[in-house]
């Protein structure tokens, strides 16, 4: 049964390589940005890339007057939404910049400074009644901390949002490049060159998923082996593996403390990358494992110099 396991992890990981080789052969890596938005817009718009690829050199023209019109209203809730996220940021700033001193005055003239404040807001209502429901300053940082972190979750969203907008009218500005073309048969030719691009981003967008797929579920398989046999040997002769006991004992420990002084506060470029506080906390975790093995080792490495050298001169 090992031996099968075995040869299955080795089958599935030489196709995986071979997957590998094969997609780092044919990818032309000039071509990212057009293999990124062919992506984007696929997993937000389906519609519009079969639509695409459904267009005919005689219906591209309704195509492009179609998506130039959608494009258009995208741009206009981008603009809105940035707005609002605008608005929040300045009120933030605002209140991150009262200190125990000023907090009085801010507060007692926070009613007719919010009218000017929030005008175009959405939620308006909802952060007056937060603000006014803060008795003193010393509770302004809760309320600080609650507002940020609707402003990470907007930040987040409009920056996805910006995202599939930008690679929208990318690919509306390709079509209507072809479009353009006086050629009846030049402008059928770059058509048909266009789609088949898309369809090659797609393609390989998909091949990379499946790539990436194949070689989490080993990795994990491979952990998950390591730790049965690793148990196995350990209770086969539990006497004489207190150290492998001790070693698992102190990594368990290492991850956990690890995760409790981790942060979660999202940084700019946590908010950029689309991250959650939840992986943000994972990574922060992850690092804190790494810095201690790698001075563990250090710091093994010269107690082993110093200890070798001690009993030679003994």
């Amino acid at each position: 049964m090992k031996n099968i396991v075995k040869i299955i992890i080795l089958v599935v990981a030489i196709c995986t390589c071979l997957l590998a080789v094969w997609f780092a052969s044919s990818f032309d890596q000039d071509n990212l940005p057009s293999y990124k938005e062919a992506l984007t817009v696929n997993d937000a718009n389906p519609e519009m890339i079969a639509a695409l690829e459904a267009t005919t050199p005689e219906s591209l023209p309704a195509f492009v007057d179609q998506y130039r019109t959608e494009g258009m209203t995208l741009s206009e809730n981008l603009k809105a939404h940035q707005l609002q996220k605008d608005i929040l940021y300045t009120y933030i700033t605002e209140l991150q910049e009262l200190k125990e001193e000023t907090f009085p005055e801010y507060q007692a003239n926070f009613a007719n400074h919010s009218k000017s404040l929030f005008a175009k807001a959405e939620n308006a209502q909802a952060y007056i009644d937060g603000f006014n429901k803060v008795a003193d300053f010393k509770g302004l940082d809760k309320y600080i901390s609650q507002l940020e972190s609707e402003y990470n979750v907007i930040k987040q969203d409009f920056i996805q949002e910006k995202t599939y907008n930008k690679a929208f009218n990318s690919l509306v500005n390709k079509a209507d490049a072809v479009n353009q073309v006086v050629s009846e048969n030049k402008k059928a030719e770059d058509l048909g060159t266009l789609q088949a691009n898309v369809k090659q981003y797609l393609s390989n967008g998909k091949l990379l998923n499946i790539i990436m797929t194949l070689a989490y579920i080993l990795f994990f398989i491979n952990i998950a082996l390591l730790l049965i046999f690793a148990l196995k040997a350990i209770f086969t002769n539990i006497k004489s593996s207190y150290k492998i006991i001790v070693a698992l004992a102190i990594v368990a420990i290492v991850v956990i403390l690890g995760y409790v002084f981790a942060s979660s506060e999202m940084t700019p470029s946590a908010i950029k990358m689309q991250l959650t506080p939840q992986i943000v906390k994972r990574i922060g975790m992850g690092m804190f494992v790494v810095y201690v093995a790698f001075f563990g080792a250090i710091i093994a490495i010269i107690y082993s110099a110093i200890s070798s050298a001690i009993k030679n001169r003994k």
